[in-house]
């Protein structure tokens, strides 16, 4: 599995934050918002298999932008700090 980071800029009421943080849980079991429109994302297939999966919840006047991480530094997220870098360290 790889890392992958998910910039998001939602432009109406659908989806939420909530929905996309909840399709994101379908698509893998590891997986948090880290910042208020940016995701971490442990996912098996690639960056554009996993845009694809997203782009199916999202309107024509949305923002994403997916890529694939191999390494990451991070300061006060809004998901634990502990848990991330054990869930990164075990997806490396």
């Amino acid at each position: 599995m790889a890392n992958f980071i998910v910039c998001c800029d939602l432009y109406a009421h659908r989806p939420s934050q909530k929905a996309l943080d909840d399709h994101l849980g379908k698509l893998a079991a590891k997986r948090g918002r880290i910042q208020d429109n940016v995701w971490w994302v442990e996912y098996t297939g690639s960056a554009a298999n996993l845009r694809d999966q997203l782009l199916t919840i999202l309107r024509d006047d949305d923002r994403l932008f997916v890529a694939e991480c191999s390494e990451a530094a991070w300061f006060n997220l809004l998901v634990d700090n502990g848990a991330l870098a054990a869930a990164w360290k075990d997806a490396a």
